[in-house]
C-alpha cells in the first residue's frame, strides 16, 4: 500500500496543470489515467480548444507554452452574425490593445506540452492504462483500489475525469443536467478563401456553426451544432453533399469549404454538479461542469478552476494549515461555482435567445446586437472578460 497527499484523477489538461502547480510545493503526487500517457506526435486537431489571455498566461507561467504555441494559431478578429437577421458584431485584439483574441489548440498538444514539464518533478507519479475499481472515504483519508490490486492512500482526492467523472460518481455528488437537443459536429475543413487569423460563428435556426482559425491560412476547425434530430441525416451526406452544406450554412463566407477529416459528433449538454466536494474528494472542470461551445471557454473555465484551487492549498501550506481543510475546500468551491454558474447562465441565455424564430424577437436581438457593436465601452466590458482580463481570477491567470 502507498501513501500520497494528493491524488489527481484523471491526465487531461486540467489534471496535468494541477499536478504541475502543485508539484513545487513538496507534496507527494499521484496522477491516475485511464488512458494513455501523451507522447509526443504530430499535430491533427482532432479536438481544439480557444484559449484566452488567462490561460496563456497560467500555461506560460508553468513553462508549457512555447511548446503548446508551436501549433497554436492565434486570431486577430473576431466575427459574430445571425443568418437569420441583421444582427452582426466583431471584435479586433489591436482595438482591444491585446496581441491577439485568443488562440486556437489542439487539446492533445497541450497535454504533451504539460506532460513534458511535469516529468521533471520527483515528487509527481503518474499511473496511465490505469482502471479504478473503488474509492472509499475515511475521516483521515481515502483508500484507492487500482488495477485490481493496487491499493493508494490519499489525504485528498481531486476528480478531474472529465464529464463522466468517476470519482463525481463514486463520491455520491449531485448532478444536473440539461440536453440542449444538439449535437456538436467537429471537422477539419479547408477554405476557398484564406481565414485570414479570424474565428467566425454564424447563428443558424438550429445552431451556431464555428469556424475557428488554424495555422494553415485555409484550414479551419468547425464546431457545427445541429439539432439532434437532423444529425443521421447530416453524418449520412455523402462528402461532397457535407461540403456543399457546410458552405451553404456558413453564407460561404470562406467561399467553398471541404471536409479534410471525418466528421466527429458529441451531444451537447449543460452538466452541473450542485456539491463540488465530499470531506476529501473534491471535483474541478468537466467533471464538475460543462457549457455549451459556443462561446469556447470551456476549456479556459477548467483551468482556472485548477488554478485556484493549486493557490489555496499554497495558501494553507503557507499558513502551516491542513490541505484537506474543510474551511479552504468550501472556499474554492464557493468562488468557482459562482463563475461556473455565472458562464452557464449566460450560454443558456444566448443559445436561447438565437434559436427563438419569434419575428419580434429576431428583430430585438438584431438591434441589441448592433447596438453592442457600436458602443466601444460595451464592446471592451464584453471582451475583457471573454479574454480573461476581468473577473475573479485565481493570481496566476490575472493581468
Amino acid at each position: 500500500m502507498r501513501n500520497t497527499d494528493i491524488t489527481i484523477v484523471g491526465a487531461g489538461s486540467a489534471g496535468l496543470t494541477l499536478a504541475l502547480l502543485l508539484a513545487p510545493l513538496n507534496l507527494n503526487i499521484v496522477v491516475l489515467e485511464q488512458g494513455k500517457a501523451p507522447d509526443i506526435s504530430p499535430v491533427n486537431y482532432q479536438r481544439v480548444s480557444a484559449l484566452n489571455l488567462a490561460s496563456k498566461r497560467l500555461l506560460s507561467h508553468l513553462g508549457a507554452w512555447p511548446a503548446i504555441a508551436k501549433t497554436a494559431a492565434a486570431y486577430q478578429d473576431m466575427q459574430v452574425w445571425d443568418s437569420d437577421s441583421f444582427a452582426k458584431i466583431a471584435f479586433n485584439a489591436e482595438t482591444e490593445q491585446v496581441e491577439a483574441l485568443g488562440w486556437i489548440c489542439d487539446n492533445e498538444q497541450i497535454r504533451q506540452a504539460l506532460y513534458q514539464q511535469l516529468k521533471q518533478h520527483n515528487n509527481v507519479s503518474c499511473q496511465f492504462n490505469c482502471v479504478i475499481n473503488s474509492l472509499v472515504q475515511s475521516d483521515r483519508e481515502v483508500l484507492i483500489n487500482f488495477n485490481q490490486q493496487q491499493l493508494l492512500l490519499s489525504r485528498l482526492v481531486v476528480g478531474a475525469d472529465g464529464i463522466n467523472s468517476l470519482v463525481r460518481k463514486a463520491a455520491q455528488l449531485p448532478q444536473m443536467h440539461s440536453h440542449y437537443n444538439q449535437h456538436a459536429l467537429v471537422a477539419t475543413i479547408k477554405t476557398e478563401l484564406p481565414h485570414q487569423a479570424t474565428a467566425r460563428q454564424v447563428f443558424l435556426p438550429g445552431g451556431p456553426l464555428a469556424l475557428l482559425p488554424l495555422a494553415d491560412p485555409h484550414l479551419c476547425s468547425i464546431v457545427w451544432s445541429v439539432p439532434s434530430a437532423d444529425v443521421p441525416a447530416k453524418l449520412a451526406l455523402a462528402e461532397n453533399e457535407f461540403n456543399q452544406a457546410l458552405s451553404a450554412a456558413s453564407q460561404s463566407v470562406l467561399g467553398v469549404l471541404s471536409l479534410q477529416s471525418p466528421v466527429r459528433n458529441f451531444e451537447l449538454q449543460m452538466r452541473y454538479a450542485s456539491q463540488w466536494l465530499e470531506q476529501r474528494i473534491v471535483l474541478v472542470a468537466d467533471a464538475a461542469h460543462s457549457v455549451h461551445p459556443l462561446a469556447g471557454q470551456g476549456m479556459n473555465l477548467g483551468l482556472m478552476d485548477v488554478a485556484a484551487l493549486a493557490q489555496l492549498i499554497e495558501q494553507q501550506l503557507q499558513a502551516g494549515k491542513d490541505i484537506t481543510e474543510l474551511r479552504m475546500l468550501r472556499q474554492y468551491e464557493r468562488w468557482r461555482k459562482a463563475e461556473a454558474v455565472n458562464l452557464i447562465a449566460a450560454m443558456e441565455a444566448f443559445n436561447r435567445t438565437f434559436s427563438n424564430k419569434n419575428p419580434l424577437l429576431k428583430l430585438i436581438r438584431a438591434i441589441g446586437m448592433n447596438t453592442v457593436d457600436k458602443a466601444p465601452w460595451l464592446k471592451k466590458q464584453i471582451m475583457a472578460a471573454a479574454l480573461g482580463n476581468s473577473g475573479d481570477l485565481p493570481e496566476l491567470a490575472k493581468p
